[in-house]
């Protein structure tokens, strides 16, 4: 079937169905039907634990097995990885705090908060990487990511 003869009901109804892409480079890509973007026609399958994304200009057709389901609970569950537990995060959370004591940075923190206060106008939130300083100020963001990189090395 043409992937732009798809209805929007009939996407939904064939979600987590086993469904075989054939690409124009005559790649035959298969796994369980997670989305196809309504709009753009991009699919996105769920093969060997992860989800490959077939982009639409590169489709030629798509069959989709109406026999052989999953549910999309399954798939959900499939996906999630534990990346950070709870007593890596207290450990990381611990490490940063001493760390910007160390070298005087002033911050404030709350026990039971998980939320770190940087100098009065920045926060670092879980699961306090580099990524994950918040601030409106560029040049303060800035120097307390390089200052969380730092901890890493």
């Amino acid at each position: 079937m043409s992937l732009h003869s798809f209805t929007l009901d009939q996407i939904v109804n064939s979600l987590g169905h086993y469904t075989t892409v054939q690409l124009k480079n005559k790649d035959i890509i298969t796994g369980y039907l997670y989305t196809i973007d309504p709009e753009a026609g991009h699919v996105a399958l769920f093969k060997e634990q992860n989800i490959v994304i077939l982009m639409s200009h590169s489709i030629v057709d798509v069959n989709i097995d109406k026999d052989d389901f999953i549910e999309l609970q399954e798939i959900e569950k499939a996906l999630q990885v534990e990346l950070f537990d709870t007593v890596w995060l207290e450990k990381r959370r611990h490490d940063l705090i001493q760390f910007l004591e160390k070298n005087r940075i002033p911050i404030q923190y709350e026990q039971n908060e998980p939320v770190i206060h940087v100098l009065e106008c920045a926060r670092v939130e879980s699961p306090y990487m580099a990524t994950s300083v918040v601030c409106d100020n560029a040049l303060i963001r800035k120097r307390v990511r390089d200052l969380i990189l730092e901890l890493g090395r």
